[in-house]
């Protein structure tokens, strides 16, 4: 990790910089940023935090809460800002890269089918409780947490899998506590009933009923719990 950090870190200073016309120079191609991101794979593979067949969203989505745990730990932020440009602006290009560097790991590492995850290694990188998705006018906001997406910055999938791919492409304001994808399933969307908002506690998943405004707060008659989302 933390080679890991310098070289996204070194990357984040390159594309900040601007050539005499005011455009972007480019990242430099030996940072050793993806040596760095092989060694990371295999040490989150040998710890069993995924397995070398895992699809490659869930491995990102590791690597994520790793990026976020490491600047945690009071390291520059400009690691995670690089992550954010990497792999949420260049999505197809990052996820391909993981994959074939997940494919070549494959002759390193325990084969799968013995492998049993460490859950207690993937407890201690959960940062955020279990996110509640739910569905507003202006795009994707979990009730847990401030986090807002907004519809600019998302693209619905319904191929094989449907769900929510969050992006940022619109407004480049990279939030790395957002996953890469959301599932449909996860996803709550409010019933309005007669200017009354019926919608389910992140806590204790009891239906909640409140009057119908533009920002509602709830507090849940079963268990107390409270929180406030958009509509």
């Amino acid at each position: 990790m933390p080679e890991f950090f310098r070289t996204m870190a070194i990357a984040q200073r390159s594309i900040t910089q601007k050539n005499m016309f005011g455009h972007p120079q480019g990242v430099r191609q030996d940072l050793g940023f993806e040596t760095a991101l092989r060694l990371v794979l295999i040490a989150c593979i040998n710890d069993r935090l995924f397995t070398v067949k895992e699809d490659t969203k869930t491995v990102v989505n590791v690597l994520r809460l790793l990026a976020l745990r490491w600047y945690s730990f009071g390291n520059p932020l400009d690691g995670c800002l690089y992550f954010g440009h990497y792999f949420y602006a260049y999505q197809n290009h990052s996820q391909y890269a993981v994959k074939l560097l997940m494919e070549q790991s494959r002759l390193v590492v325990p084969q799968a089918e013995k492998v049993v995850l460490n859950r207690a290694g993937l407890a201690l990188i959960e940062i955020l409780p279990e996110s509640r998705w739910y569905k507003s006018v202006d795009g994707l906001g979990d009730k847990l947490s401030n986090i807002f997406i907004e519809t600019a910055d998302l693209a619905n999938v319904d191929a094989q899998i449907s769900g929510v791919q969050i992006h940022f492409k619109k407004s480049n304001c990279y939030d790395l506590r957002a996953p890469l994808f959301v599932l449909a399933d996860a996803i709550e969307i409010p019933q309005v009933l007669n200017d009354k908002v019926v919608v389910r506690c992140p806590h204790c998943q009891q239906k909640c009923r409140g009057n119908y405004f533009r920002h509602i707060e709830i507090t849940c008659p079963k268990c107390q719990g409270h929180w406030s989302q958009r509509m």
